[in-house]
């Protein structure tokens, strides 16, 4: 017999954040999420989203152990600017069992018809900047330490309990290899002298600062369209700063501005934090920071985070700017390859910035199922 059972206490979190750390411990592609971080991230007193979400977490339990998990959340926000009556699914796994993945299901499912909302969607996050999309190929590819990783089975349950394709992200592996990047090189000199640009010269995390609500504020305006997209508060815009900070290198974030100092474009790449997660399953105490700090001072690995190029300037090369300038600074440290986070499979805006580079496309692609409550 499977019983669900809410996530209530602090205890209940921790044993909710490390399930899948469990399960997937011995998968090599599994990397373990930060589990400091996604405790902040499950508590009420600590998101800020949860001002205008409402989450509940349940685990499930067979024989008396833990065998799966899910979250829900109502995002009033999202209906609203999307016209939409949802409950989104979030942070779900579960052994290969039929019966407990419909127990967790169905959890979301009643608290959503209790709710008088129309369909589920997910897995999808409270915002742009949480985990979204299960995983439905490339299951033999490393993960990314932004990412779900997931067993193919699931993918067959949630067809088989009727749910469909919302949409795809696709991810790709871009090597620091590019045949153009001498006449790419030019254009960009061409557009940063015709229009006053210049790339911001960043030494101490200081010096970025400054800089953290431009940068929401140019995500919040160009991320906007994108599928499921919510503005940042500004409450939440300092959340993300505090655990972004102390994992950026400053050799890998790009920020193009004008002559009046205003945000143009920018490229926020992180070093890849797969090998030192993995060695300490997500816990940086007492020793796990050590590695940490070594993967983001002499990285091998790069992962794309953000990338935004204000409206009026896409077609005006500005994307040439922000890869010039990544490119140089990779090559000189090394640097094999980056690999995107996911993108919508129909997102040509961002997907052509690497069609000069050798790349690999499509190594993991996810999705976003819905289904009618």
């Amino acid at each position: 017999m499977v019983i669900i059972r809410e996530v209530k206490t602090r205890k209940d979190r921790l044993e909710y954040v490390e399930f899948p750390n469990k399960m997937y411990k011995d998968v090599p592609q599994y990397v373990p999420c930060m589990v400091m971080d996604e405790m902040a991230n499950i508590n009420e007193k600590k998101n800020p989203a949860f001002s205008y979400c409402d989450m509940r977490f349940f685990l499930a339990e067979k024989n008396g152990k833990t065998v799966g998990r899910i979250g829900g959340i109502i995002s009033h926000k999202a209906n609203n600017i999307w016209n939409t009556s949802q409950i989104r699914i979030t942070r779900m796994d579960f052994i290969e069992d039929y019966e407990v993945f419909v127990k967790l299901i169905e959890t979301i499912e009643e608290w959503g018809r209790k709710e008088n909302l129309s369909a589920m969607i997910g897995p999808i996050g409270f915002c742009d900047l949480d985990k979204e999309g299960m995983l439905i190929d490339g299951f033999d590819q490393q993960g990314m330490f932004i990412t779900y990783y997931n067993y193919p089975y699931y993918a067959e349950f949630m067809e088989r309990y009727g749910f469909e394709k919302a949409v795809d992200w696709t991810e790709h592996k871009v090597y620091i290899e590019c045949e153009d990047i001498d006449r790419i090189d030019r254009i960009a000199e061409r557009v940063a002298t015709k229009n006053n640009f210049r790339v911001l010269q960043l030494k101490t995390k200081a010096d970025l600062k400054p800089y953290i609500p431009r940068i929401f504020e140019l995500l919040n305006s160009e991320y906007k369209e994108l599928y499921g997209v919510v503005p940042l508060t500004e409450e939440q815009i300092k959340y993300y700063a505090g655990q972004f900070l102390s994992l950026i290198n400053l050799r890998y974030i790009s920020i193009v501005v004008n002559e009046n100092d205003e945000l143009v474009a920018l490229g926020i790449l992180a070093p890849s934090l797969v090998d030192s997660m993995k060695k300490c399953n997500g816990r940086l105490f007492p020793t796990g920071w050590i590695g940490l700090l070594k993967d983001i001072r002499k990285p091998r690995i790069l992962d794309m985070y953000l990338v935004a190029v204000k409206g009026e300037y896409r077609k005006a090369g500005v994307p040439a700017i922000l890869m010039t300038d990544i490119y140089k600074r990779a090559k000189a440290d090394d640097i094999e390859f980056a690999e995107t986070g996911p993108e919508l499979e129909l997102n040509t805006n961002v997907q052509t910035m690497w069609e000069k580079f050798r790349t690999d496309y499509e190594i993991r692609r996810r999705r976003c199922w819905t289904k009618n409550l």
